[in-house]
């Protein structure tokens, strides 16, 4: 079956009666990504909707297991979706997809088929970098009261400026095939200039011959996706594009001393909050038909 146009196929789930019940499948990276969005976010769509890890169809996890699980699906005659991080952009080295900024352009482009969500923002953890959702968690576990979501914006967005250069470094070490500095290495730096002098004098030096002159360039872009003259919380989500989700979660819970993952947590909050990202939730129905 070809790229699904216009919902022709989105609404028809009896082709898969045989196969899943007459439920439309989506293919997600991990069983931490199907938990958030078949327990968490989407529970109340189970009847119209499945999601499955990828590698239930196909071994390995991850945005490549997607994009196979679902290719091999639809060779099958089986229809099926998938979600996908934009991470995989740069793995696939689709660079101007990388440092697209315009939302529309970027979504538009689906590289990977009309039948797979590349997902706007970097992760999907960087959908639960949400201010009232992690606040409520901090307080829960620490026992405190809440901060204003205003005060806890302005903390995610001082995280996210000091994410920018460990994202320009990653992709200036990707082009060189160097692994990426993990999601939890800036969390000793307390700023943004922390970090950009522990890189320049720790990390450059070590990369070989244009390393420094690249992560200056993929610097620009990255800040690229900030919007400089709008509020925090909006320059939170514009950034969240092109850093990485992990590592402010990382980053928040290393300020507060909370030593759990969260990502469960959040995603529940999220939901009880109505909160749940629309441009997750419209692609979502319109598989299951809705």
């Amino acid at each position: 079956m070809g790229a699904v146009k216009g919902g022709e196929a989105l609404g028809n789930p009896d082709r898969l009666v045989s196969r899943y019940g007459g439920v439309p499948v989506i293919y997600v990276e991990s069983d931490e990504d199907r938990y958030v969005f078949g327990e968490c976010w989407f529970n109340d769509r189970l009847s119209r909707v499945e999601f499955q890890p990828a590698a239930s169809r196909c071994g390995f996890d991850g945005c490549s297991a997607v994009i196979q699980a679902v290719g091999d699906e639809r060779a099958a005659g089986n229809p099926a979706w998938g979600i996908v991080d934009r991470d995989v952009v740069m793995s696939r080295d689709l660079w101007n997809l990388v440092h697209e900024t315009d939302d529309a352009r970027y979504e538009q482009a689906k590289p990977f088929g009309a039948e797979i969500k590349l997902l706007c923002r970097w992760e999907m953890e960087s959908y639960l970098a949400d201010a009232a959702a992690l606040e409520q968690c901090r307080a829960e576990l620490l026992r405190v009261p809440r901060r204003a979501v205003a005060v806890v914006d302005q903390e995610l967005l001082d995280h996210c400026l000091a994410l920018v250069p460990h994202a320009a470094v990653n992709a200036a070490r990707h082009e060189q095939r160097v692994a990426g500095l993990p999601d939890g290495y800036t969390n000793r730096f307390p700023t943004r200039a922390a970090v950009e002098a522990d890189i320049c004098t720790n990390i450059l030096p070590t990369m070989p011959g244009v390393g420094a002159t690249r992560y200056s360039h993929h610097a620009l872009l990255v800040d690229a996706f900030d919007l400089a003259n709008e509020a925090p919380r909006v320059r939170v989500g514009a950034l969240l594009r092109r850093v990485a989700g992990k590592a402010v979660l990382k980053r928040f819970g290393a300020s507060h001393n909370i030593n759990v993952d969260l990502k469960g947590l959040l995603a529940s909050r999220i939901k009880e909050q109505s909160r749940v990202p629309e441009e997750i939730s419209g692609f979502v129905e319109q598989v299951a038909g809705f």
